[in-house]
């Protein structure tokens, strides 16, 4: 019996994880309208990161070797005040910061195969009353929080 099961087992080719997409391979092209400048790198950065840990997606450097591509637009970039002083609303202790993202699947004629919107928010804390938070790490949470949200839209796809 032993001896069977040892036999048997290697055999099978169970995967753990999500099926890959059936539809080949994908570039990824992210396009930054916001007023946010260093968002966008941040945010392809974050999302190829995302990808290729999961692996459901194949992707290519060259858009000439895509069968798909994915093309993220980042627009409506606005902070607000979360926590104020009730005393002296000029220093914020908080800001939320958001971001939109128009997130298109297209095919090789350019025909859109998916589109959707996604949004984002991330919270920082000024360290002291006086100082604004440092700009790069509140970008990158901002960035982070949107790449697992585009990820998630486009795992949560019917290929």
């Amino acid at each position: 019996m032993f001896l069977f099961s040892i036999s048997t087992f290697p055999n099978c080719s169970y995967k753990l994880g999500l099926p890959s997409a059936e539809s080949g391979s994908f570039h990824l092209h992210v396009r930054n309208n916001s007023m946010a400048p260093i968002l966008g790198p941040k945010v392809d950065r974050e999302l190829r990161k995302k990808i290729i840990y999961n692996g459901t997606f194949t992707l290519v450097s060259q858009p000439e070797d895509a069968d798909m591509f994915i093309i993220v637009t980042i627009s409506n970039y606005d902070d607000t005040s979360e926590a104020y002083r009730p005393n002296d609303s000029l220093l914020a202790l908080g800001l939320n910061l958001g971001v939109t993202a128009r997130v298109q699947v297209r095919d090789q004629r350019d025909l859109v195969f998916k589109e959707t919107q996604v949004r984002a928010n991330a919270s920082v804390h000024r360290p002291e009353s006086t100082r604004l938070p440092e700009e790069s790490s509140s970008l990158q949470s901002l960035a982070e929080e949107l790449a697992s949200n585009i990820h998630l839209s486009l795992l949560n796809q019917a290929w």
